[in-house]
């Protein structure tokens, strides 16, 4: 894909040469901030069912992120889904919000975050809910400086981040909440024992938050307050 993607003219032309101008940016972003410490990931688009250094996922699983092979994976059909089951406005800039907060993943694994945490628990307040909403904050913070990240030639490689872009990406954060996919999505009725990325009003909050500051530091959700 990569191959057919040179310009800012095909990046606006086609989702997948976006997609490729907006993964440049998300590591090259974190690159200048981590310097040395930064491993560039590969995102692998598939269709359906891929096979995983975590093991096999469907379309289903939506994007993630897969630390043992340290690659992010989505199938482009969940941006389309973003819009008919979720109701999102959608949107380019929603696209790249997705991706950074999964590359916000890759940061939290290769900083030792990630390791810190028991896998699989649930609850408002649990490990698992305060990486996905540090991952959320992380998006922003590109977000932020989404404009000033350069590409080979020294022009920006996302240009013109406007306030309806950072409006649909917080729709959207709002939109993929624990409780607005239980009761929309759900059975209709919230459980917050069984919360695994945070509410939507949580997610709101810490995208606007990295997208306010641009400072990584002041996404600390292990912050024992930090959740209110």
């Amino acid at each position: 894909m990569a191959a057919n993607c040179r310009t800012g003219a095909d990046a606006n032309a086609s989702v997948e040469c976006a997609l490729v101008a907006d993964i440049e940016s998300i590591q090259d972003h974190w690159g200048a901030v981590l310097g040395p410490d930064y491993r560039p990931a590969d995102t692998v688009f598939f269709a359906g069912t891929v096979q995983t250094g975590c093991g096999g996922a469907t379309s289903g699983s939506g994007p993630f992120y897969c630390p043992a092979d340290e690659q992010v994976y989505i199938d482009l059909s969940f941006f389309d889904d973003l819009q008919t089951r979720f109701g999102a406005a959608g949107g380019a800039f929603v696209n790249a919000y997705v991706l950074a907060h999964e590359y916000g993943h890759h940061v939290q694994h290769l900083l030792g975050t990630s390791r810190l945490v028991a896998p699989a628990g649930t609850g408002p307040a649990s490990g698992t809910v305060r990486l996905e909403l540090q991952a959320d904050c992380y998006a922003g913070t590109w977000a932020n400086h989404a404009e000033s990240v350069p590409d080979d030639s020294g022009a920006p490689l996302i240009a013109d981040v406007t306030d309806d872009d950072i409006d649909r990406a917080l729709d959207t954060a709002g939109r993929i909440g624990d409780d607005f996919i239980q009761t929309e999505l759900g059975g209709g009725t919230v459980d917050q024992d069984a919360f695994t990325h945070g509410s939507s009003e949580q997610r709101r909050q810490w995208f606007s938050t990295g997208y306010a500051t641009g400072d990584p530091a002041q996404c600390d959700t292990f912050d024992t307050d930090a959740l209110g």
